[in-house]
């Protein structure tokens, strides 16, 4: 298989779902090379992340019982991930004189959750196969993205409060770690639902979907 072949097939569909998403903020869209940035971003702090889970691969793959597994979830995989793509959009855009309005926040963070699952995808789709490239072009993409745009959401209400800045960022951290980890779950314990995963980032997306639109209206 070619390996441009399976770029395309893994990296594609976050650029497409990037597209998507940056064409929903109709009334002051953001600059392309800055969301562009954010996509970029969100590709290289994988490597970080991978390296936060390492060490704890053996815990990940073999905790036993529901809550160490759920603990084991929260602690190596989901704060490392969501931590690495708040530092991301920090860095790129949330101090960037575009980052002019609320909804922002939602945009350039899911533009860096989008880069994260585009190279994850790669990753997987080289060790496992083009034939897992449909599921993670649309799940993981989509709950890659939402997960990032719940916390960019919150990051777009600190911005323009800043009286509040600390604590609504830790509130979005907080929610878009459990969300991600409850995800997880869903996805690695046999006997939990695995569609619900799906509900789980449907759900997310119609919150973020709706901010989105609210933003259109005012």
């Amino acid at each position: 298989m070619s390996y441009l072949i399976l770029l395309v097939v893994s990296v594609g569909p976050g650029l497409a779902w990037l597209w998507f998403f940056y064409r929903q903020d109709r009334l002051a869209p953001e600059p392309r090379h800055l969301v562009l940035a954010t996509f970029v971003a969100g590709m290289i702090v994988v490597f970080p992340a991978a390296l936060l889970e390492m060490p704890f691969r053996s815990l990940i793959l073999n905790s036993g019982s529901l809550w160490s597994l759920a603990i084991v979830s929260i602690l190596f995989i989901s704060i490392p991930e969501e931590g690495v793509k708040y530092l991301a959009v920090r860095r790129v855009a949330y101090n960037h004189p575009e980052f002019d309005e609320p909804v922002d926040g939602i945009i350039y963070s899911i533009g860096v959750g989008l880069g994260f699952a585009a190279l994850e995808n790669l990753f997987y789709t080289l060790s496992l196969g083009i034939i897992i490239a449909p599921l993670r072009a649309l799940v993981s993409c989509l709950a890659h993205a939402s997960f990032s745009g719940v916390l960019g959401y919150y990051l777009g209400l600190a911005k323009f409060t800043p009286e509040r800045e600390r604590i609504l960022i830790l509130q979005g951290f907080v929610l878009a770690v459990l969300l991600h980890a409850c995800y997880n779950l869903f996805l690695l314990v046999p006997y939990l639902p695995g569609w619900a995963s799906l509900v789980l980032v449907a759900v997310t997306y119609l919150f973020l979907h709706t901010k989105i639109s609210q933003s259109q209206l005012s």
